[in-house]
């Protein structure tokens, strides 16, 4: 919220400045992939392209061809904001609308509404902490952190890109995609 008091944007309401946020924090996104993949000559900075030599705080050499794989993981697939160790694996998350039979109010990160994956009519609790956000309005798009209650239920029957509903009650009020497993104790045994 310092943003919008700094530069005095009090004519939006709370919908319009997350929307705002949301398409400043993926400029700036897209920005330090694009600055990153020019210092390792993939890409040109203003009319240059070269290869520099980067390295990490352990004097570990980056470039050399797999820092765009690296890059892209951590910017656009938000391992930068994995939860180190609390989440249990990271999901697209879609809110229906009010005439969807969504929520008819906005949900805050930390929201608890119950999961249930389609091998399963066990349902559990899954705290959604969301990324780069902190309200999800119906109808909105987000990737989140989920947190699952009933881990031992589910050891080894997820997988990436398994899909599932969240609830409130016995109502639908969304579907989420995992994108990333984090416990493994979770991730299916192929």
């Amino acid at each position: 919220m310092y943003l919008f008091s700094r530069f005095k944007i009090s004519n939006l309401d709370d919908k319009g400045k997350e929307r705002l946020r949301q398409i400043l924090g993926g400029s700036l996104r897209d920005t330090l992939y694009t600055i990153l993949l020019g210092l390792d000559g993939d890409a040109s900075i203003g009319d240059n392209q070269t290869c520099y030599k980067l390295f990490d705080e352990n004097d570990n050499e980056l470039t050399g061809g797999e820092i765009d794989v690296a890059a892209y993981e951590y910017f656009h697939n938000n391992k930068f904001q994995i939860d180190k160790g609390e989440a249990d694996f990271i999901a697209t998350l879609t809110y229906f609308t009010k005439e969807q039979g969504g929520r008819q109010t906005p949900a805050f990160s930390g929201y608890h509404p119950q999961v249930k994956f389609e091998f399963s009519e066990m349902q559990t609790s899954g705290q959604q902490t969301f990324i780069d956000r902190t309200t999800v309005y119906p109808g909105d798009t987000v990737e989140a952190e989920i947190k699952i209650i009933a881990i031992e239920h589910f050891a080894g029957l997820l997988n990436d890109k398994m899909k599932f509903d969240f609830r409130e009650g016995s109502r639908i009020i969304g579907t989420g995609q995992i994108k990333h497993i984090i416990n493994n104790q979770l991730r299916c045994k192929q």
